[in-house]
């Protein structure tokens, strides 16, 4: 037993060694056009990785294997990356363009990078590094008005309101906020796991996963940060604390639209409860706690025309924005077959409109217990991104933190194969390859029928053995 403790302990000892440097290459080296490379090195860091994120029961585990050192071993791959420049997406440019407005008051709303730099009488204002923020934002985001979320935007003002001016100085302080929601989903997705009588070594598949430390530390995504707000809001709902739940799933949609779709599977959920205790005042704290904290973030800067440009910029994503799709992609080929041209116009909403009645479906088998709240939550975000127009990597985040809670590896899997999205980017152009996509989403599909196979064979030997 020594041995092979001994063994345990020096395989994690040199394959964290081998991931800072695999991360330390990545985070600093490696740019996303570099397809081949990229690809061998995520696969690498996978490799390197299983060795933290398997979870086993057998008593080797049980000293070695302690929270405190997985929890070191994430912060220190997390710091790996913390001033290098981000080389797979390019959101935080806009992060801190649309941070510049805000912290001067003006609404990211209201004028699209370009319109600001070819009228610079506008503003009447000068904005710090906006050449530099404006060429590596790119033309896409250039070109359209922000569709952040209040809450985001006071997060990237942050920098700018500490008078921070170098902009690699100021991606790192975003980290910093990114690194603490890392470390307040490992805790917060611990406690839920103890609730479930589950091994809370599985927050690792969040906490020690590649596509989480590189999207969301070195990419400089907030997904985390929204994936901190719902489980909070689902402990609070655990814990009875109806108005606080709806004011952390407040909070979390004032970060990102995402949590807005889980709120008629925790209504559902709370209205059960209304249901057993013949009272409807968990369901009145909960819709107080959401309605309230919306209000307090989105009134102060509602107009007639930030609506209608923050609508039209969402609804881009719906009717015009399109990448990594599955099955919106079978349909467009459809569409081409029978129409001759891109029916995204109308393809788009339709999913929507599927997704919206997916959703409502969870939501009521919660209500009527017959399914529980974290796979109709995971069911409902999976659904969506099978139907979106536009699926990147990160959007993944939801998904994982979710699938962990249900013990289903689609979640896990999915962090992996998402990342073959990445072989879209050239030099220059954009352009998807069709291998990659099918290898994708047909590993994907296969597995998700696996295992939606499995649960309903191990539902119905339940049910047998229960009957006899």
């Amino acid at each position: 037993m020594k041995a092979l403790r001994h063994n345990h302990i020096t395989l994690l000892a040199l394959t964290f060694l081998l991931l800072c440097v695999g991360y330390f290459l990545i985070g600093h080296y490696i740019s996303r056009s570099q397809t081949n490379i990229l690809l061998s090195a995520y696969a690498g860091l996978w490799l390197l990785s299983w060795p933290w994120l398997r979870v086993v029961s057998a008593p080797l585990d049980k000293g070695l294997n302690s929270w405190k050192k997985d929890l070191y071993a994430g912060l220190i791959l997390r710091i790996l990356l913390i001033f290098s420049w981000p080389s797979l997406s390019q959101d935080v440019y806009r992060f801190l363009w649309d941070g510049a407005l805000f912290a001067q008051g003006i609404s990211p709303y209201l004028y699209t990078p370009n319109s600001i730099i070819n009228q610079p009488e506008l503003l009447g204002i000068t904005l710090p590094n906006s050449g530099a923020l404006l060429s590596a934002m790119g033309s896409l985001s250039a070109n359209n008005f922000s569709n952040y979320p209040p809450i985001k935007q006071l997060i990237f003002a942050l920098p700018h309101w500490l008078g921070i001016r170098g902009i690699i100085a100021q991606i790192s302080v975003l980290r910093i906020i990114i690194i603490l929601a890392d470390l307040a989903v490992f805790f917060l997705g611990r406690r839920l796991l103890l609730n479930r009588s589950l091994n809370p070594k599985y927050i690792n598949w969040y906490f020690l996963n590649p596509l989480i430390i590189l999207e969301l530390t070195g990419n400089g995504h907030f997904e985390g940060l929204m994936a901190v707000c719902i489980l909070a809001s689902i402990l609070l709902l655990e814990r009875k604390k109806y108005l606080t739940s709806g004011i952390m799933l407040g909070i979390g949609i004032g970060l990102k639209l995402i949590p807005l779709m889980l709120l008629p599977v925790l209504g559902a959920f709370v209205a059960g409860r209304c249901k057993k205790s013949q009272t409807i005042k968990p369901i009145r704290l909960f819709i107080t706690g959401v309605i309230g904290t919306l209000g307090l973030i989105f009134l102060p800067m509602l107009n007639a025309e930030t609506i209608a440009h923050y609508t039209a910029t969402t609804g881009l994503w719906f009717t015009k924005f399109e990448f990594n799709a599955s099955i919106y992609y079978v349909l467009r080929w459809i569409g081409f077959q029978w129409k001759g041209y891109n029916l995204i116009a109308q393809i788009g909403p339709a999913l929507s409109l599927i997704t919206a009645l997916s959703i409502f479906y969870l939501s009521y088998r919660v209500w009527t217990q017959k399914s529980n709240i974290y796979q109709a939550m995971m069911g409902s975000v999976l659904i969506y991104l099978l139907c979106a127009t536009t699926v990147h990597p990160w959007y993944w985040t939801t998904v994982l933190v979710l699938s962990i809670l249900t013990q289903s590896r689609i979640g896990l899997l999915g962090s992996m194969l998402v990342f073959l999205s990445y072989t879209a980017y050239g030099e220059e152009l954009v352009q998807e390859s069709l291998l990659w996509l099918s290898l994708e989403y047909l590993l994907l599909f296969a597995y998700l029928f696996w295992e939606l196979k499995n649960s309903k064979a191990q539902k119905d030997q339940w049910a047998k053995t229960s009957s006899s």
